[in-house]
């Protein structure tokens, strides 16, 4: 019994040891299923958070989904719409192209009748000039010839006269009735003569009338002429500026970013190519008549003054000068014009050319006094006016005296280039009067005063007008400084070569 009580409480024992080994086993399964319970919430928490924001995500998603296609509809209307405004453009281009073109072949026409014009004008005016020439040549031969023989007739018949009566008184042998008679017929022949010098005087007159009528219509066919040859510069400088445009919008057609092609295009007009406001000096006096306003054209080959915009829409230029004849651009200094303001002189530019580079209109003539007009001698280019020198003073022409304290002799004085000769070499019309430096030298140079609005634009028109000058100066221009080379000067130096000529040839 004892044995079995023991028995059964050494199995007691086993069993409490084994229930208490269940029972930590089992709280230590509990424990980690707890441990796990809170890492499966925690994941579970997790995925929820995962699932909320994947969720956010992709209502974002759909939300941009949306804006984008919205996007997409608008650029590709928008695109549609730049398609047209570009076919639109293209379209516009082409009908500006073909109304350019249509321009220019209207101008190109005009240029080519008024070059025929021109040189109709040209034959047209050699021709009469010729034939007006010989004409006149051949009348005055006629009219010197007949006066010639008329009055060697008449000396011949008084010379007999007076012989047959120097020999009647020798002899002795008077008839009063023949004496008279011969008287008769000297009276006659006294009044023949002077009516024959009248008829002559007459004929004379009439002839210069006409040969002044002549050189009238000449001038004026000059002036024409001049006139003419400016439209033409103009018309071409029009060409020019049209040809251009029409390149610009054939490289805007060719090329495809059409925005940005305008900018290069004006860049390149541009520097061929300027135009503005300028002002010369107004009647060359620019402190008694001030400055004048001009609208200023450079082209490639001219440049084109205008009196104002009008002008320049009807191709009708006041002065144009020639680039090829253009040597020098620079800026002025206090001495190059000291008439001028202070704050004038930074913007004052100043141009020489050659003279015949120079077309300019005819100015509107200043009123003359009435003596001065009959006073008036015209030759070679010379505008003499008779004077007298009590001081001393020689002929540019034969270098022989030209004063006297109490009787001088009849002189003239050209009021141009201020030439002084005697006025037998006028009246002679002999060739050592060289012409008139002034108005037909073409080798001197000419300046010329311009001034701009500010000295910013000074600055531009002087760098644009340096790019255009010739590397090869005009072969006509000898190049001498317009300073020291004077009018008077240039003068003496032709009258003494055309002098020395004239010495040799006898």
């Amino acid at each position: 019994m004892f044995h079995l009580q023991t028995l059964y409480k050494t199995q007691v024992k086993e069993l409490k040891e084994e229930i208490e080994e269940k029972y930590k086993e089992t709280q230590k399964k509990i424990q980690e299923l707890q441990s796990e319970k809170e890492t499966l919430a925690a994941q579970l928490d997790l995925a929820e958070t995962k699932a909320e924001s994947e969720q956010l995500a992709r209502a974002l998603l759909e939300e941009q989904y949306f804006e984008l296609a919205q996007e997409s509809k608008k650029a590709a209307s928008r695109n549609r719409q730049e398609i047209a405004d570009k076919d639109h453009i293209v379209s516009r281009l082409e009908e500006t192209n073909n109304t350019l073109t249509k321009d220019v072949a209207f101008l190109t026409k005009e240029n080519a009748d008024l070059n025929e014009k021109i040189k109709k004008v040209e034959e047209d005016y050699k021709l009469k000039k010729e034939e007006e020439i010989n004409s006149i040549k051949t009348q005055y031969e006629k009219n010197l010839q007949t006066e010639r023989t008329l009055k060697t007739q008449a000396v011949n018949k008084l010379a007999e006269i007076m012989n047959r009566k120097d020999f009647k008184l020798d002899r002795k042998k008077v008839n009063m009735q023949d004496f008279k008679k011969k008287e008769k017929e000297n009276r006659k022949l006294q009044l023949e003569l002077n009516q024959e010098k009248e008829k002559f005087n007459q004929m004379v007159i009439k002839y210069q009338k006409e040969l002044n009528e002549m050189q009238a219509q000449l001038v004026e066919e000059s002036t024409f002429r001049n006139e003419l040859q400016m439209q033409f510069d103009s018309k071409e400088s029009d060409i020019e500026q049209l040809n251009s445009k029409i390149m610009d919008l054939q490289q805007r057609m060719d090329s495809t970013s059409i925005v940005s092609q305008p900018d290069e295009t004006d860049g390149n007009i541009t520097e061929s190519r300027m135009e503005g406001w300028l002002s010369i000096p107004n009647k060359g006096n620019i402190k008694r008549h001030g400055w004048k306003k001009q609208y200023v054209v450079i082209s490639s080959k001219k440049i084109l003054f205008y009196n104002d915009e009008q002008d320049k829409e009807q191709s009708n230029p006041s002065m144009v000068l020639d680039i090829e004849k253009l040597f020098h651009v620079r800026s002025v200094t206090q001495g190059d014009v000291y008439r001028a303001e202070t704050e004038e002189i930074p913007k004052i530019f100043q141009i020489l050319y050659a003279n015949e580079g120079e077309c300019r209109k005819e100015l509107e003539a200043e009123p003359v006094q009435p003596a001065e007009k009959t006073n008036f001698f015209n030759h070679k280019g010379h505008e003499f006016i008779p004077t007298l020198y009590h001081f001393p003073a020689n002929c540019e022409a034969c270098a022989k005296p030209l004063w006297h304290v109490f009787k001088p002799p009849p002189a003239v004085e050209c009021r141009q280039c201020h030439v002084k000769c005697h006025k037998d070499h006028l009246d002679k019309k002999e060739e050592l009067i060289a012409p008139c430096k002034v108005s037909y030298d073409v080798t001197t140079a000419r300046d010329m005063l311009l001034l701009a609005s500010c000295q910013e634009d000074q600055k531009k028109w002087v760098s644009h007008l340096v790019t255009k000058i010739p590397k090869t100066p005009p072969t006509s221009f000898v190049r001498a400084s317009p300073r020291t080379l004077s009018t008077r000067s240039a003068a003496n130096q032709s009258f003494r070569k055309v002098k020395n000529a004239s010495g040799k040839a006898r």
